[in-house]
């Protein structure tokens, strides 16, 4: 094949809890974690390599297009494993929709996709197994978004179990277009005294209960339990709090803060509800999306 268009699906955390620091410098984490339609398309050719082996090119001008890109890691992996790419090169087009920086895995749904779509150009008949060693070397949310549906993810994030997929209930998402350190975000979580932190008894009982939710399709249920660890240590907390109580206020089945902000999204059991919590929350926050789950990561299309 010569070239490939994927689209890279971002994903929200129905439930985060977040655990102490291990030796490895990650945290363990509990996490269900749900694939979204909203997505990035990547474009990707393959070239004689005479420009260099690996050129990113992107819609938005904000994204790095370098060996900091998740992109560029997941090409420098897959290669390492394959050898795929020896005498060419390939070339990537980023069409830039998930927001950056806003706790929606972006830049991992982009290194999945990626991981998808050089196999299928290759031509290599490559196991599931495989694909998700390749995306646990690149970054902690990657496994899942190769994978997407609804999931738990354990470990630091490579450990991907599926669940029962869920219907595609409605989503308003409303983030603040400002980048969000995920790394000061969880270095504000580690200084946090114990009195802060959730109670983990009530923790594991909320997530049995969010389980149970899911297992029969109750949003209602799923939403009485939504939980995200790092909204005690996020950024922005007041903001945070206003697009909740925003969304609420409009008819929101529930709404969070999703993996390490800023961004919050709401749940609607319909896109009539969809509408009203988006166009509540559409003042007070810079950008407001509308989207539905999605019960597939990483997808070929061309």
């Amino acid at each position: 094949m010569l070239g490939a268009k994927v689209l890279a699906r971002s994903k929200l955390n129905l439930f985060l809890e977040v655990g102490p620091l291990r030796e490895d410098g990650y945290h363990q984490i509990r996490s269900v974690m749900q694939a979204l339609e909203l997505a990035d398309e990547l474009y990707l050719r393959r070239t004689d390599g005479s420009s260099g082996k690996i050129r990113i090119r992107c819609s938005d001008r904000r994204l790095p297009v370098d060996e900091e890109n998740f992109v560029w890691r997941a090409v420098e992996v897959f290669d390492k494993r394959t050898g795929a790419l020896e005498g060419g090169g390939i070339e990537i087009f980023i069409n830039k929709r998930i927001p950056i920086g806003a706790g929606l895995a972006g830049g991992s749904a982009d290194a999945a996709a990626t991981l998808v779509a050089l196999a299928h150009i290759y031509e290599l008949d490559l196991d599931a197994q495989e694909l998700l060693n390749m995306a646990s070397l690149v970054g902690s949310d990657v496994p899942f978004c190769l994978v997407g549906g609804t999931a738990m993810v354990t470990g630091r994030g490579e450990k991907v179990e599926a669940l029962e997929p869920l219907p595609p209930y409605y989503v308003v998402l409303a983030t603040t277009g400002i980048e969000s350190s995920t790394p000061e975000v969880y270095r504000r979580f580690d200084s946090l005294d114990p009195g802060e932190l959730p109670d983990p008894d009530n923790i594991s009982q909320r997530l049995d209960r969010l389980m149970e939710g899911i297992r029969f399709q109750e949003l209602d249920l799923i939403c009485a339990n939504l939980h995200n660890s790092l909204e005690a240590a996020a950024l922005d907390a007041a903001r945070v709090n206003k697009y909740k109580v925003l969304a609420r206020e409009a008819g929101a089945a529930g709404a969070l803060m999703t993996g390490s902000g800023p961004t919050v999204f709401a749940l609607a059991s319909s896109l009539d509800s969809a509408v009203n919590i988006a166009r509540n929350l559409e003042d007070s926050a810079p950008i407001t999306i509308i989207t539905s789950f999605a019960g597939k990561g990483a997808e070929i299309t061309v």
